[in-house]
């Protein structure tokens, strides 16, 4: 049973487990490492713990080591090009409320008291690693042979109405891992779903983004949906709920379509953060006009009320916002060629990129045609870049200077103009951006003011 975690354990790690050895220290690999070295899984982290206190850890380790929060007795540790996070064994306390931060701390507990304070049985599982040893108060062994998620308390309740994070990391771990969540522990979660009301936006994106990387993300949000989560992180989903769709180009609600869109694109963040928001104005348009043709400006404007809430950084928001404001632009394949490449030439290659998947993601999504493949704009953006189209004044062979000194004119917006026009026309013409070709489209009048 445990040779799928030793054979994980590294020789620095025994090292420094030596050291704690040998300060009476047994030393613990514990939480969600142990859980993934037993379903031989990589982890991306290795959590160690002990009873050693953290100036205990501090003076065995010297340099090596720094407190990384005192109220939590965490401290962080470099061994060796190795980094690992070791906590002292604790107890915690929490106020009323779900906020995520324990009201008190008191370190010095058991290894068995520190096991229960912990949000889900497979998450307290520890690892002695100098008697290779596996120790399992909370019954997690046996919750991961069934596929079961379970608090580490006999009442769900008292885990989950301490922190109210500890409801997204539910859904996170149940379908991160492909568990099924144990019935009385998916009570309480809808029980107390209004916790998440106390967690801080920033704690919420960061594991709302975790989720929306999910392989099973559509099944994870339906979840999310089911324990009545979205009201506390976008509750302009709860809206899409139900919102029926023309069955000839959807088989699902607005909300199932957007849940299915995630789906299908790729597992980047941003790109799934455009899928699940891009139809999210529809309720709202047709509500303000009547029908839903501007529904791509309504989902852009609310895309960008939520992101913001959400404390994405400033570059992502652009970028979310301006595939969701795009992603109706061509969509019955009317526009003339030169249209649509003058409109990638102002987009730039990366964001067509992005409007392509989401284009994709969107009709995949609809559950009508899951093979849907954009040809038409993959073909011409590859013909774009292969052929060296300028997709930025400064990518133009001529300058501002330049023009001004060709059409002997004075610093002034006709300039402005005339570079945006000069770049337009290399949209469509690209082997005409050479230095002495624009020159003569600005003095033979074909390019003017």
């Amino acid at each position: 049973m445990t040779a799928s975690i030793d054979s994980r354990i590294s020789n620095e790690l025994r090292d420094l487990a030596r050291i704690f050895e040998d300060a009476g220290f047994a030393l613990f690999c514990v939480g969600g490492c142990v859980r993934d070295w037993l379903l031989e899984r990589d982890a991306p982290d290795t959590d160690l713990c002990s009873k050693a206190l953290p100036e205990q850890v501090l003076a065995l380790l010297g340099q090596s080591a720094r407190l990384q929060s005192e109220k939590t007795a965490t401290v962080s540790i470099e061994w060796c090009g190795c980094r690992f996070e070791h906590t002292s064994f604790r107890t915690e306390s929490y106020g009323k409320g779900g906020e995520h931060t324990p009201q008190k701390v008191e370190i010095g507990a058991t290894l068995e008291e520190d096991a229960f304070r912990r949000d889900f049985t497979v998450n307290a599982l520890y690892y002695d690693i100098t008697e290779r040893k596996l120790i399992d108060p909370t019954g997690g062994m046996e919750d991961l042979r069934r596929g079961m998620l379970r608090t580490t308390s006999k009442d769900p309740s008292d885990i989950l109405k301490n922190d109210g994070l500890r409801l997204l990391r539910l859904v996170r771990f149940a379908h991160g891992l492909n568990f099924e969540i144990e019935e009385n522990t998916r009570r309480a979660a809808r029980e107390y779903a209004h916790l998440l009301e106390d967690i801080a936006f920033e704690r919420k994106r960061d594991e709302l983004t975790k989720i929306l990387l999910l392989d099973d993300v559509t099944a994870a949000l339906y979840t999310m949906d089911e324990l009545g989560l979205f009201p506390y992180i976008i509750p302009e989903l709860t809206r899409c709920k139900g919102f029926g769709q023309r069955k000839a180009h959807h088989i699902y609600d607005v909300m199932g379509h957007l849940f299915h869109a995630v789906e299908n694109i790729d597992k980047q963040a941003e790109l799934r953060y455009m899928a699940l928001l891009h139809d999210i104005g529809k309720p709202e348009c047709l509500e303000k006009t009547g029908n839903q043709r501007l529904h791509h400006e309504y989902s852009a404007r609310t895309a960008r009320v939520i992101l913001e809430r959400l404390r994405l950084p400033k570059s992502s928001v652009e970028r979310i916002v301006s595939a969701i404001q795009n992603h109706m632009f061509d969509l019955f394949c009317e526009e003339g060629e030169d249209v649509v490449r003058q409109k990638f030439c102002l987009l730039g290659v990366d964001r067509v990129w992005d409007l392509i998947a989401l284009r994709e993601a969107d009709v995949r999504g609809s559950g009508i045609k899951t093979d849907f493949i954009e040809t038409r704009w993959r073909r011409v953006i590859s013909d774009m870049v292969e052929r060296k189209t300028p997709f930025s004044i400064g990518e133009l062979a001529l300058s501002g200077g330049e023009i001004m000194a060709t059409l002997a004119l004075s610093p002034c917006a006709a300039v402005g103009e005339l570079q945006k026009k000069l770049l337009m026309h290399c949209a469509t013409h690209p082997e005409d951006n050479e230095k002495q070709t624009l020159k003569k489209l600005l003095t033979s009048g074909e390019i003017a003011p």
